[in-house]
């Protein structure tokens, strides 16, 4: 029985990008679209602690995650296929709108959370925390995109990187937002 998971493509070190290309793993569109996957998941996990933990009030939150995590794909389709040979894979960019979009939910959660006057030793709350954790995450996924601008000179990587680093900026508040809510 042929598995629908298991391609065996990848035992020998190698996978295949979206731009048809088949890369080491440890090339850097390669450990980039990792960072993706991962930066994701972490996301989605924050996304579901806080449905069970605050699921009342806190829908904007639920939804604003969701659309991150939506986000994901676009970044990771331009990661996948930096020098854009497959544009039928780039239906969904990342745009000023959607820059625009986290830096007003920044502002939102800025708006009603008071940040501490002194460097965290850490975060107060378990929740917080996997937020701080996501945040570190998303800043190697940042690292990550650049060194593959670096790899492929073609790669226009310029508003993906403002939205990655807004993204880092907004889940710094997100986690301060959390901490205060305990």
């Amino acid at each position: 029985m042929k598995s629908q998971v298991t391609t065996k493509q990848g035992d020998s070190g190698n996978s295949r990008a979206l731009d048809g290309k088949t890369y080491p793993k440890s090339h850097p569109i390669m450990d980039c679209v990792g960072n993706v996957d991962e930066a994701r998941n972490h996301v989605a996990l924050i996304r579901l602690l806080i449905m069970l933990d605050k699921p009342a009030g806190h829908e904007q939150l639920s939804e604003t995650l969701l659309w991150v995590l939506n986000s994901f794909f676009a970044i990771g389709a331009a990661c996948s296929d930096p020098e854009n040979q497959h544009p039928e894979y780039h239906a969904k960019k990342i745009t000023q709108e959607e820059i625009e979009r986290l830096e007003a939910e920044q502002h939102r959660l800025e708006i009603q959370t008071r940040l501490p006057h002194a460097f965290m030793v850490s975060a107060e709350t378990p929740i917080a925390a996997e937020v701080d954790i996501t945040c570190s995450v998303v800043r190697r996924l940042e690292r990550s995109i650049v060194r593959l601008r670096d790899e492929i000179p073609a790669f226009d990587a310029a508003t993906i990187l403002v939205f990655v680093n807004r993204l880092s900026d907004y889940l710094f508040m997100l986690a301060r937002t959390l901490d205060r809510e305990s």
